[in-house]
């Protein structure tokens, strides 16, 4: 399928010279070997079940940690909507998988709960400047560092430069150009109407925003670009990650949930249908997206001249990045086995047939040289953004209960409703569950 990537010999090779490269390296505190302790142990993962996809991934991942000594990996494989559910009740009725690879935001949900051990032994302060700002500030909690992530993402909107040029409009390419929602508007609705016009029908959108099923990930931008940055809007959560109460719900964060409801009723310039293929099928002018949404695109669309822009923001701009964690079992009987894993799935060669697999970002900035599809042309803007715009998803041991109340509240608003009266409704509903964790 269009989500598959098959590593060739080649780039395997290549992804084992630069992390022989990097491993040689001296480094405070490490031997020369890293690996030179792992014993070869079978080891369990609790892992999303993404099907053949992370499956491929998985045997590459075999195939590296065997490389280094390491011993069979056996998966205990759960659906994502059900990932959480399966971390929290991993070790009842006995001892469950060595290794979690959770969802990245629900690190600190599984700390405050004590599921997870701290990993922090295993990575030297060269290994967390060089992870991509997110990866680090996810994982580290109370001076502590729980585990790295699988990728980075990043987000822009992707077009077809035809069409645009069609137009005479020559949207930002670099973030340093980036356009407000005030000047985007104008160029969404008038692309709008002059293809609606050249195509007789109103079948037509400027913008697929993606939302629905993301939670958070997507559309929780809208209320936190509304808002400087630091402010009570901007983070959404409270510092210590207990209330959502003056900030979900202040008046910089209503606005930016406005303009989410604006966009598909008022400027009418977003679908309200939820039909992810609409880009694909040449039904939207701009599709805000990640990096593994490239290949599908190029696929169904051949001939487009595929080119990327800044997203919007209100006041200040910001991107939602991170993906899954991976996380050492606080009761596993192989303590140091699964911590020497977790290590390695946070080196290069460990990372890089994940990150590839993806067709993402990686988590290290130092690999990015060996992605030269992120160096220049339009994936670059996906790497700036992760640099420069990227947030991590409001930090809460409640995070899965937010996302949950989010969702409902962006459905609610998306379909027309009053956005103060939802907003302070949910902003009940997501503090009596953040509680639970005080």
């Amino acid at each position: 399928g269009p989500m598959t990537h098959r590593l060739s010999r080649r780039g395997l090779l290549a992804a084992g010279a630069s992390a022989a490269a990097l491993s040689a390296l001296p480094r405070t505190g490490f031997a020369a070997d890293p690996w030179k302790d792992v014993r070869g142990l079978d080891l369990e993962l609790l892992i999303w079940d993404g099907g053949a996809f992370v499956d491929g991934m998985m045997a590459a991942v075999q195939a590296e940690w065997s490389a280094v000594g390491g011993g069979r990996l056996s998966f205990r494989k759960s659906p994502f909507g059900e990932l959480d559910r399966a971390v929290r009740s991993a070790n009842q009725g006995g001892v469950g998988p060595d290794v979690f690879l959770a969802n990245a935001p629900n690190v600190i949900t599984y700390k405050t709960l004590g599921l997870i051990e701290p990993v922090t032994d295993m990575f030297s302060q060269e290994d967390l400047d060089d992870f991509f700002p997110v990866v680090r500030e996810g994982s580290l909690i109370d001076g502590e560092f729980y585990g790295p992530s699988t990728n980075e993402n990043g987000q822009a909107l992707y077009y077809d430069r035809r069409l645009t040029e069609r137009h005479g409009i020559e949207p930002p390419r670099s973030l340093a150009d980036a356009w407000t929602w005030a000047q985007w508007l104008e160029v969404f609705q008038e692309i709008q109407a002059a293809e609606r016009a050249r195509r007789g029908t109103d079948r037509f959108w400027a913008l697929y925003p993606n939302m629905g099923n993301t939670g958070l990930f997507f559309s929780g931008v809208y209320p936190r670009t509304a808002g400087a940055a630091g402010s009570k809007a901007w983070k959404m959560v409270s510092d210590d990650g207990m209330t959502t109460e003056g900030h979900l719900n202040s008046a910089e964060s209503l606005a930016g949930l406005q303009l989410m409801q604006d966009i598909h009723h008022a400027h009418g310039i977003a679908p309200v249908s939820q039909q992810r293929d609409m880009f694909y099928n040449d039904q939207v002018a701009f599709f805000c997206g990640v990096p593994i949404y490239r290949n599908p695109i190029l696929e169904a669309r051949p001939e487009i001249e595929l080119a990327t822009a800044p997203i919007p923001y209100i006041e200040t701009p910001v991107i939602h990045t991170g993906s899954f964690a991976w996380l050492v079992n606080r009761q596993t009987a192989k303590m140091e086995e699964a911590k020497l894993f977790v290590k390695f799935m946070g080196s290069a060669r460990g990372n890089d047939p994940i990150a590839r697999g993806w067709s993402s970002l990686p988590i290290r900035r130092s690999m990015l040289a060996d992605r030269p599809e992120f160096l220049e042309g339009p994936m670059k803007l996906f790497a700036d953004a992760t640099l420069e715009w990227s947030a991590l998803r409001p930090k809460t041991p409640g995070f899965s209960e937010l996302d949950a109340i989010w969702a409902r509240l962006e459905a609610d608003v998306v379909s027309g409703g009053e956005v103060k009266a939802l907003t302070d409704d949910a902003v009940r509903r997501i503090d009596a569950q953040l509680r639970r964790y005080a």
